[in-house]
């Protein structure tokens, strides 16, 4: 990544060199492919681009995925005790700002009197803009959710602060934007998106694969995004989160699955979804141990839930047949035939391959769609901010069954069983809808606390007892206890932030440091963002 960085620059201050040389620029010119490259590509390349990194074995799959408790490794456990790797904070750092220049040049194009028109082809000019916001203000809500203070670009603000778009300008080294400061206008951003958006004209005319192109899905889009991130402040500014996501509201938001943000992926390796690409040589991911004893009724206060079925595997499947397609035969199963591979053990790889479910061919597919959003959690932020209602508590865990493929009767049973809404059942189940989103889930949980059924740092756990018996004379325990690390400082719960890439300390060092003595403990994991007052 430091090397595809320093490329970056390279190839900036080399064009900037080039254009002072008539005779060379005329010898890179190809009359074969046009100057201004489609917006509707560069839209395609960057949504997949942006999702393959964010949400691949490595930046979700090591990283989110197993800290929340959804997955867990099979055959080490370093990362799930929170020792994870330099190069995913790199990565995650990095490749933002490579796919953040691929949004600012549809805003480019679409602005630019002179290659507007050009633009138009590929779409509403508006709707070019305001998707492409919309997208920045997604990758940004994340980045920043990760390390605090960040560089921050923005479409439609003059704060002087905000200089992660000045590369061209020769800005090097941008200042790190107060957290703050960015929260406030990923708000404005969506709200100006919103309402910018044309609902009657395409936004693109191919290449979006998100919503193919329709404006009003967009606008949609852009509102359920501010319920989020409105909500994520709730703690540190009521009257911001409220007014936000109360005009969000009369907008228009998320009203069904049909409304749900997710990219398109194809079904050949080349171009199939990161965590498929992930186990194309590997299997070394399963479904967690407390996952899925909260699915089958064991952990938590709800009944059996049927989205285990679609969520995973039974014990008897093997990987190679959820690759193939395995499809369970919901007759038959039975809540005793599926177990998670436990938390964070260490004697992980000593275990039999037959005793832990794997994610099911619903997730380990080559199309499967990465969501960006989607109405389940739309509901519950509804239900939260109407005081935990019990209306939007049901009609979330409504569409999230409808969403994972769950049989109608099987819902209403289901459903029809839920405890009443609290603050506890509301956020434990949309952790449960949360599934597959797990850099969500991460920033809920340190924001609320919930679910409150994760194994916490220092339990001691007990093995099932086909695990037992499936382990070695040598490597045989009924029971382990759940140790972080070690990790520098020692933690008592899940890391509240990642550490900013090391490669910083040399690219920009003094912003970095700046960023880093406004933190509470300086550049560690024990520091809290300014929202989490949990």
């Amino acid at each position: 990544m430091k090397t595809k960085f320093f490329i970056m620059m390279l190839l900036v201050i080399s064009t900037a060199f080039l254009s002072c040389t008539d005779d060379l620029v005329e010898l890179n010119i190809n009359p074969n492919e046009p100057e201004i490259a489609p917006t509707a590509n560069i839209f395609t390349s960057a949504t997949k681009e942006f999702i393959d990194f964010s949400r691949d074995g490595f930046n979700e799959g090591r990283l989110t995925l197993p800290w929340m408790q959804y997955w867990s490794q099979t055959a080490y456990a370093d990362e799930d005790r929170f020792l994870y790797r330099e190069t995913t904070a790199e990565s995650i750092y990095t490749n933002t700002y490579l796919t953040m220049r691929d949004f600012k040049a549809i805003l480019d194009l679409n602005t630019n009197e002179e290659t507007k028109e050009t633009a138009a082809l590929y779409g509403d000019n508006d709707n070019q803009i305001a998707a492409s916001r919309i997208m920045l203000s997604y990758m940004f809500y994340e980045l920043t959710n990760f390390f605090g203070n960040v560089p921050y670009y923005s479409y439609g603000s003059d704060n002087e602060t905000f200089q992660a778009g000045q590369l061209e300008a020769g800005n090097f080294t941008p200042v790190f934007a107060a957290q703050q400061d960015i929260y406030t206008d990923i708000l404005k951003e969506l709200r100006e998106s919103a309402d910018m958006i044309n609902e009657d004209e395409i936004v693109f005319t191919n290449g979006d694969n998100i919503f193919n192109g329709d404006a009003l899905k967009w606008k949609k889009f852009a509102n359920s995004l501010i319920l989020r991130v409105a909500t994520t402040i709730k703690g540190v500014d009521t009257e911001a989160y409220e007014t936000a996501f109360d005009t969000a509201i009369t907008s228009g938001v998320m009203t069904s699955n049909d409304d749900n943000a997710s990219q398109e992926y194809d079904t050949i390796d080349v171009s199939a979804s990161p965590l498929w690409t992930a186990y194309l040589t590997r299997e070394d991911f399963a479904v967690a141990a407390p996952f899925v004893e909260l699915l089958k009724g064991e952990r938590g206060n709800f009944n059996p839930d049927p989205r285990l079925f679609q969520m995973a595997v039974p014990i008897a499947a093997s990987i190679n047949e959820v690759k193939a397609g395995y499809v369970a035969d919901l007759d038959t199963l039975d809540y005793g035939d599926y177990l998670g591979v436990p938390y964070a053990f260490r004697n992980t790889n000593f275990l039999n391959r037959n005793t832990y479910s794997y994610p099911s061919s619903n997730v380990i597919k080559p199309d499967y769609r990465e969501v960006f959003m989607e109405y389940a959690e739309v509901e519950f932020l509804i239900s939260e901010r109407n005081g935990f209602a019990q209306a939007n508590y049901e009609n979330g865990v409504t569409a999230s069954m409808e969403k994972w493929g769950v049989p109608e009767e099987d819902i209403s049973t289901f459903v029809a069983n839920l405890p009443l809404a609290n603050q506890a059942n509301v956020l434990n189940q949309k952790y449960i809808a949360l599934y597959m989103q797990a850099h969500q889930a991460y920033t809920e949980y340190r924001r609320t606390g919930f679910p409150n059924t994760l194994v916490q740092i220092d339990e001691t756990v007990a093995l099932p007892q086909q695990q037992i018996d499936g382990l070695a004379p040598d490597n045989r325990v009924e029971t382990y206890v759940f140790e972080a690390g070690p990790v520098d400082p020692s933690v008592s719960d899940i890391p509240f932030r990642l550490r900013y890439p090391q490669i910083l300390q040399n690219l920009n060092g003094a912003n970095r440091d700046a960023a880093a003595a406004n933190l509470s403990n300086g550049d560690l994991i024990i520091s809290k963002l300014f929202w989490d007052v949990n």
